[in-house]
């Protein structure tokens, strides 16, 4: 059975879709039943993808006609063959990304990774919006199996879109930690940290619930007058205004750290050193943050919605993320009692090792066998 995947996301800023993408795609081996290669667009070969995908070895086929952008907005209306574009003949081809594209032969996989368009539309940028809401049903109608990433979102899926339960099937991710860390000293000069610190990690967005963070983290100050720096690290998204409003407002603002975007080293050694990680997203269809705290030994207070708590079990603290007042006394209970946060860390270790991307990649693999039987 010779299987195809699209490769696309793994070119792009790598963010969830992407790592998710590159770390299956990296560890998918050919077996006797089972050929493995990539699909790519690189309009005149003027990309230089060698670093996006390295440590894949399965071969790619590139597609040098034209750009994806423009393929992705004429599809709908050029009689343009998807399986068309790349040589040979595919059996099965996986999609990661919601959307499968019309005039796809043989087999398709689609990976829907939540239903953050339907239950939390107003926290999306507009354009990808449109993308889902426009593509979603031909994709899911048109895929043989529906790939997820926790058992929430596979309940999800089936509520919201109708599928039925058998159809859909859960490849979890893992943490995707480089290895190495920065010097610590180094990161505390370049951000400015002085002082004990709780971290956040990921994109600067609405979803994830920063401005309630913000409010609860003023409230710590004021209630308990604790030290700490509050180190938000990860790149702006978009409609980030009320949060850095919300900065203006509180009374602690000199405590607040945006560091930007950080190297794989800088935020290793970030989780290694922070007092405790926080992450009262509203909606995740799974949330790998929390497990890469664990792995550095860092305890966890995170939302009790959506699969958060499927991901952390009990080796974190759970917050009514839409309460200020409980997001701050979970972070109270983990700063104050050091037995706690010792247990903490403890069951985070072996939560975290429940998830490896060498078990997602053995599960992708049977699928494919599925589908192929």
């Amino acid at each position: 059975m010779r299987v195809a995947l699209e490769l696309q996301p793994c070119c792009w800023a790598r963010a969830g879709i992407g790592s998710y993408t590159y770390e299956l795609a990296r560890r998918l081996r050919d077996t006797e039943d089972l050929t493995f290669w990539g699909n790519l667009f690189n309009f005149l070969g003027r990309n230089d993808n060698t670093a996006a995908l390295s440590d894949i070895t399965m071969p790619v086929r590139e597609n040098r006609l034209f750009p994806y952008g423009i393929y992705r907005r004429i599809w709908d209306i050029a009689p343009i063959s998807y399986s068309g574009l790349f040589p040979g003949k595919t059996d099965l081809t996986i999609f990661f990304n919601f959307i499968v594209p019309p005039r796809v032969s043989g087999h398709v996989m689609t990976v829907v990774h939540d239903m953050t368009y339907l239950r939390c539309p107003e926290t999306m940028a507009a354009k990808n919006l449109r993308r889902i809401k426009k593509n979603i049903q031909y994709s899911v109608e048109r895929s043989s199996r529906i790939l997820t990433i926790s058992a929430f979102s596979k309940a999800e899926i089936t509520e919201l879109l109708g599928v039925p339960a058998e159809r859909i099937s859960v490849v979890y991710p893992a943490p995707s930690l480089q290895p190495g860390t920065a010097d610590f000293g180094v990161c505390c000069q370049k951000w400015g940290i002085h002082r004990p610190y709780l971290l956040y990690v990921g994109t600067i967005e609405p979803r994830k619930n920063l401005a309630r963070l913000l409010r609860a983290f003023a409230l710590l100050k004021e209630k308990y007058h604790i030290p700490h720096q509050l180190v938000l690290a990860g790149g702006r998204g978009w409609r980030d205004e009320e949060i850095f409003q919300t900065v203006k407002e509180i009374s602690c603002k000199e405590d607040v750290i945006f560091t930007g975007y950080v190297s794989a080293g800088e935020k290793n050694t970030l989780y290694e050193n922070a007092s405790a990680f926080l992450f009262p997203s509203l909606y995740e269809g799974f949330g790998i943050p929390p497990l890469e705290a664990m792995t550095f030994g860092c305890p966890v207070v995170c939302a009790n919605a959506a699969s958060l708590p499927e991901v952390a079990g009990d080796a974190a603290d759970l917050v009514d993320p839409l309460e200020e007042e409980s997001i701050a006394e979970g972070i109270w209970r983990v700063l104050s009692d050091a037995a706690y946060a010792q247990e903490l860390r403890e069951k985070g270790y072996l939560q975290a090792k429940k998830y490896t991307w060498e078990a997602s990649a053995k599960r992708l693999t049977e699928l494919c066998r599925e589908i192929g039987s």
